[in-house]
């Protein structure tokens, strides 16, 4: 079993720890997390959101997560049947995040387009610059996050310094689009010599373990107001109570997914709703579900 302290995640911390107030989370904050597969297998660990709840426990902040394994900013991978009208990806990527009225959006692309290298870059920029207008009726803040670098790894072949140099160029662009918005960028890479162990099981995807240290690290680049580690992270092994409130996270995330991506929507809402579009009922039925697990996770929070 892992185990580590934040002795090494004070380095981290310290060196990128933002003015405080430049960031803050406030009461009744609704946080859509937005991206690739770093984004969407978040909900199946829900370190981040564990770490983020814990460190607001009076804040009542929510959190929907609409990451899609694969996805650019085009939206790409949530075109569907329409392969001929490529903007119903973006138009449904767009659409998902208007729904849930963020008031906090934290997009995480550029993994999937640092593969076109330095000549992708201008339309990755253009493309980026086009869904954060999208998001603009939300008045959301917005945190950026860079494209993690593809870790030294037993099973990535080849070498991905190559590539490393790519997700910089990437995160490069991501930091100067931040800038100029004023919204929060954000780097969860950690520095080589400061990583304690494999985060990743392919050198791209991050393990269990990988999720819960790049917890600690957005925790405290979210949370400058409050420079102490959560309690419930001080360690691999989560207490007791730590880990049924993560628990329940998870769950709560699955109805979620549930709500917002059946899985025979074809048949619900697409071409083929003439054969069970009368279900279609059914899906709004997961909102008292997701609404009751939320105020499980509420109570926890009370005694953790």
């Amino acid at each position: 079993m892992h185990r580590f302290t934040f002795s090494s995640l004070t380095f981290l911390a310290v060196a990128a720890t933002l003015p405080a107030g430049e960031f803050q989370f406030k009461d009744g904050d609704r946080v859509a997390l937005v991206g690739s597969t770093l984004i969407e297998r978040e909900q199946e660990y829900g370190y981040w959101e564990l770490a983020l709840t814990t460190r607001h426990p009076g804040k009542k902040i929510t959190f929907r997560n609409l990451g899609w394994s694969g996805d650019t900013v085009w939206g790409e991978s949530r075109v569907g049947f329409d392969l001929d009208n490529p903007q119903k990806g973006f138009e449904r990527l767009r659409d998902a995040v208007l729904a849930v009225k963020p008031t906090v959006i934290i997009v995480g692309y550029g993994t999937n387009e640092s593969f076109a290298g330095e000549t992708g870059l201008p339309r990755f920029k253009e493309g980026l610059n086009k869904l954060l207008n999208a998001f603009a009726p939300t008045k959301a803040r917005i945190v950026l996050l860079a494209p993690m670098h593809v870790e030294k790894h037993a099973r990535m072949t080849p070498d991905p310094t190559t590539q490393n140099r790519n997700v910089d160029l990437y995160a490069g662009a991501i930091k100067e689009i931040a800038r100029a918005r004023g919204a929060l960028f954000v780097d969860l890479s950690p520095p080589s010599r400061d990583k304690p162990a494999p985060l990743t099981d392919n050198g791209i995807h991050l393990t269990a373990f990988g999720y819960q240290y790049t917890a600690a690290r957005l925790v405290q680049l979210l949370s400058p107001e409050n420079p102490e580690p959560p309690t419930p992270l001080k360690g691999y092994a989560l207490s007791p109570k730590a880990e049924k409130l993560r628990q329940a996270i998870i769950e709560k995330n699955q109805l979620y997914f549930h709500r917002y991506r059946p899985q025979n929507e074809t048949y619900l809402f697409g071409f083929r709703k003439q054969e069970q579009g009368n279900n279609a009922v059914e899906v709004p039925q997961f909102d008292a579900l997701i609404e009751a697990k939320e105020k499980e996770i509420a109570k926890l929070l009370i005694h953790e």
